[in-house]
């Protein structure tokens, strides 16, 4: 069912002709790889992370493969992962792993869809807590 929705976004937004709202904008592709960069204290957000905090971005991941599916949400990896979530919580998610969030489905447990998915919406950077998942990047589809 994800992979059909992510199926109809791309091609809805393709079609979709600008109406000047943020939705409508191109997404800035970010690949995990540019999340960190080292420091002397370890690793810290890198200035292209931080320069697209509340932008419109695409990825392209795993979803992390979770023993309890989660409402609303997943995480995705920049590789096959699963979490194994009895007594270590989900510490086997990467540190560079997003939350994606998906309003429209916040009822709803988001079943594990295999392979590679790309999804766009609007970063958020930080850490908070969304449903008992802690996270410090998030992405919010933001379009049905």
């Amino acid at each position: 069912m994800l992979v059909l929705f992510l199926t109809f976004t791309s091609i809805a937004q393709q079609r979709s002709a600008p109406t000047g709202k943020a939705v409508t904008a191109e997404p800035i592709a970010l690949a995990f790889t540019e999340f960190f960069e080292l420091s002397t204290q370890g690793l810290k957000p890198s200035h292209k992370l931080i320069s697209l905090k509340n932008k419109r971005v695409r990825l392209t991941g795993f979803m992390a493969q979770m023993e309890n599916e989660l409402e609303g949400s997943f995480f995705l990896a920049p590789r096959p992962v699963f979490c194994d979530e009895e007594g270590g919580g989900n510490a086997d998610i990467p540190p560079e792993a997003v939350l994606v969030i998906v309003p429209f489905l916040a009822q709803q447990k988001i079943h594990f869809v295999p392979g590679l998915l790309e999804v766009t919406g609007i970063l958020e950077v930080g850490n908070r807590e969304e449903k008992g998942q802690v996270s410090s990047i998030r992405l919010i589809i933001d379009t049905p």
